[in-house]
């Protein structure tokens, strides 16, 4: 995790004061680490309850203001207004939808996994700005909200 966190937070902006929604967020430790750099406001969203449970488990012996939620991406409802967005995508199919829930002027940050290329995709859901990222667990994007 440590190599892919750094690459996660050479993609990010500084994240003192920005909230961060985290989708596919696993037991927490990418939540819990955003509100370690200083992000204000993170939530994490994880389809696996069993996960989701573990890192409420983490947040209830060591609160640090992370709320979390059980959701599929393909039923993402709209988690309200975030600067940051970060996914973890076997699919571009849903940009669209972490795209609803990101600020404009936000940045959304995918890790795509099983060799899966975004850009096409960022750029059809009004992204621009797309960085990419070489990680050996996932190809990460980075890329602003503009429409």
């Amino acid at each position: 995790m440590a190599d892919q966190a750094a690459t996660l937070l050479d993609a990010m902006p500084d994240l003192a004061g920005r909230s961060v929604l985290v989708v596919g967020c696993g037991d927490g430790r990418y939540p819990r680490l955003f509100r370690e750099k200083g992000a204000r406001r993170v939530v994490g969203v994880e389809a696996d309850q069993t996960l989701i449970a573990a890192a409420q488990r983490e947040e209830e012996r060591d609160p640090v203001g992370i709320s979390y939620e059980v959701h599929q991406l393909s039923r993402l409802p709209v988690m309200g207004t975030f600067d940051i967005v970060l996914a973890f995508l076997d699919s571009p199919d849903h940009l669209g939808r972490l795209a609803a829930s990101l600020a404009m002027g936000g940045l959304l940050v995918a890790v795509a996994t099983n060799g899966l290329t975004l850009e096409e995709g960022l750029r059809d859901n009004g992204f621009q700005d797309i960085v990419l990222h070489r990680h050996e667990s996932g190809d990460v994007h980075s890329a602003r909200k503009v429409s």
